[in-house]
């Protein structure tokens, strides 16, 4: 179990670039956090089908994970609240709350539909503990075609 673990934490942080995008695109630093973002067909991730029963339109959901890391220390941020919207150019789009990933310590997660290969634009507005300031990060995801 945690061979696949392992596994899939590498994919998303070394993945190929038809899985996630640029690392131009992929990597920010925002009010002293540095942002990554990893992408993953939902069909690989092992608790897809459990937390979703199987339902839902697997081929084009994807798992967005957002990692981040306080810029002077180099430690990972696992206080925040993170809320993430993914909406192709000039769409509203879809609103999720991404959930803490304690059990294999990569960051933030939950899954989206992504049903055209295009661009995406992902959004995600980061509350950190202690604090009322809000940062919000822009990434660009080109969804490969099947």
């Amino acid at each position: 179990m945690l061979y696949k673990k392992l596994l899939i934490f590498l994919f998303l942080m070394f993945g190929t670039n038809l899985v996630l995008a640029d690392h131009a695109q992929r990597h920010q630093i925002i009010d002293g956090m540095s942002i990554y973002l990893g992408t993953i067909p939902a069909q690989l991730t092992q608790n897809y089908v459990s937390m979703h029963g199987g339902v839902t339109d697997e081929e084009h959901s994807y798992h967005i994970v957002i990692s981040i890391f306080d810029t002077k220390s180099g430690k990972r941020i696992t206080s925040a609240k993170l809320k993430t919207t993914v909406a192709l150019v000039g769409d509203k789009g879809n609103t999720k709350d991404l959930e803490p990933m304690h059990e294999v310590l990569l960051g933030y997660g939950n899954y989206f539909t992504m049903h055209q290969a295009a661009h995406y634009i992902i959004s995600t507005e980061i509350s950190r503990a202690n604090t009322k300031a809000k940062s919000v990060a822009h990434f660009i995801f080109n969804r490969p075609k099947e």
